[in-house]
């Protein structure tokens, strides 16, 4: 199994050489403002060890950070290191809060006094920015605002130089391409730092670094959410993509176009010589094209741009400039994944990352937890938690041209969203469904008449009847559309209970 890449096609990677063959890593030499992670600090000088964010100097700093989250936590701890006096907000008077720290805790809205003397304030991803703006308008009208991973991004550059730095979000699939593009720089022997939304806190990270005196990553792979990106500021960026919009967080935002106006804030760093990544099959493309910027646009799934090629298990995955890859040494299933990895691919290209290299790391990918997960097979029947999809365009991502027939298991806390689509889906392909959760009703009546509905009242119910109506050929599916705290604390709870009865089935029906 190869990956094919032209000689004499540099598009390939947004940065190779017209000498360069488009199969191997570009060139640092050649091209240093590609953002090669092994030319990251070619193209800028290191700012020195002092230097501080947005001019200031962390050493004479006052800063309040709202919200004790993990993200919250996280900043406040680094500000302290770097020698900032650090005041800690949040409603919570239970919140812990570091060593070094000053409380700030319990009351419904910040203090007034808590604004003396700020000089910057640091805003956790949880907090609707303009709930304290104001407040910070009034009490402390000269203060610079940031977000955590704005800021962490902000000291990474002052302290390490210029990063290679990929951006990415969307409603659905950002964390499977998160960790997919740091397993194909991985694979290209480089060292990346791959969180943010993601896993740990960037504030985090950098903190262990400057404490131990670690070397810089080679780059820096953040998943974004949209409440991050609300205070994310100008932040040199390599490559930025939105994979998809879809109603989410209304509760957060006026309407859907002020969602998607912040998932559009991604690309606020990319330069000229940046990479930007959109869906061509996506609703909201158009509206996202318009605020790219800078940078070169790619589509994914389009005819001239980054495209599916084939209408089965053969199919090829093909970059612009002809770099191909087949689909099957992907070992995740679903054409949503035919796509992120498509997203992840060209990341890794534009930062110098060669073909066969990529090639291994998609083999080498095997997904995130309760993301379409294989569980076990049982007498011919494939089981796949995939309780993370916990809305409905999750559950048609995932399984819209899924290749075998398939028992839903669906249910749970309802968000809000139009179930018509999976009815659609279950006409299309499905087997039969399984109702859970205090929204089984809404599914079962989704079902009547399409194909066989039953209630379950425990997750080991929906087990055993999933697996009773499922036959040879056919997969049951955990895939919620719902949310998980009617039964579970989370959705992982949620999938592992799953994935624990699945593995406790005998071995034949």
């Amino acid at each position: 199994m190869t990956a094919s890449s032209p000689s004499t096609s540099p598009a390939a990677t947004a940065s190779s050489p017209s000498t360069s063959p488009a199969a191997t890593a570009s060139s640092p030499s050649a091209s240093p403002a590609s953002g090669s992670p092994n030319s990251a600090s070619s193209s800028t000088v290191p700012a020195p060890p002092s230097a501080s964010p947005s001019g200031l100097d962390l050493a004479r700093t006052t800063a309040l950070v709202i919200g004790a989250g993990a993200s919250g936590r996280a900043a406040a701890e680094l500000l302290v290191f770097l020698g900032a006096r650090v005041r800690l907000y949040d409603q919570n008077p239970g919140a812990a809060v570091p060593d070094g720290v000053e409380p700030v805790l319990g009351a419904a809205d910040v203090p007034p006094e808590a604004f003396a003397g700020v000089d910057l304030m640091v805003l956790s991803p949880g907090v609707p920015p303009e709930r304290f703006r104001a407040a910070q308008r009034r009490f402390a009208p000269h203060a610079r605002v940031h977000g955590e991973m704005s800021l962490s991004l902000a000291i990474a550059g002052a302290r390490f130089g210029r990063l290679p730095t990929v951006l990415i979000t969307g409603t659905n699939g950002k964390s499977t391409v998160t960790a997919l593009t740091g397993a194909l720089l991985a694979a290209g022997g480089l060292k990346p730092f791959v969180g943010g939304n993601l896993g740990v806190p960037l504030a985090a990270a950098l903190l262990d670094l400057l404490r131990t005196g670690a070397p810089a990553p080679d780059a820096l792979v953040l998943e974004c959410s949209s409440f991050q990106l609300e205070t994310l500021e100008h932040a040199a960026t390599d490559v930025a993509m939105v994979l998809n919009i879809t109603p989410d967080h209304l509760d957060r935002y006026p309407t859907l176009d002020d969602y998607a106006a912040t998932k559009a804030r991604v690309f606020t760093g990319l330069g000229a010589g940046g990479l930007a990544l959109l869906d061509a099959g996506d609703g909201w493309t158009e509206f996202l094209r318009a605020r790219v910027g800078a940078g070169r646009l790619v589509l994914v799934d389009d005819p001239g741009g980054a495209r599916i090629v084939g209408p089965g298990p053969g199919d090829s995955l093909v970059l612009p400039g002809g770099d191909t890859f087949p689909r099957a040494a992907l070992p995740i299933p679903g054409r949503h994944n035919s796509k992120n990895a498509l997203f992840a691919l060209l990341a890794a290209r534009h930062l110098g990352v060669a073909a066969d290299a990529c090639l291994r790391g998609l083999q080498g990918f095997h997904g995130l937890p309760h993301r379409m997960t294989f569980v076990r097979e049982r007498a011919g029947v494939r089981f796949y938690d995939d309780s993370k999809a916990t809305n409905v365009a999750s559950v048609l991502a995932s399984l819209d041209g899924f290749d075998r027939p398939f028992v839903l298991i669906a249910g749970g806390r309802a968000k809000g969203d139009d179930l018509a689509p999976l009815r659609e889906l279950l006409r299309r392909s499905g087997r039969a469904l399984v109702a859970i959760g205090e929204s089984a009703d809404s599914f079962h009546g989704l079902a009547d008449g399409v194909v066989e509905a039953r209630r379950a009242t425990s997750m080991a119910e929906a087990v055993e009847v999933a697996a009773a109506l499922a036959g040879p050929g056919d997969a049951v599916v955990l895939s919620p559309a719902c949310a998980s705290y009617d039964w579970f604390k989370n959705y992982g709870e949620r999938g592992d209970t799953f994935a624990r009865l699945v593995r406790a089935l005998p071995a034949e029906k």
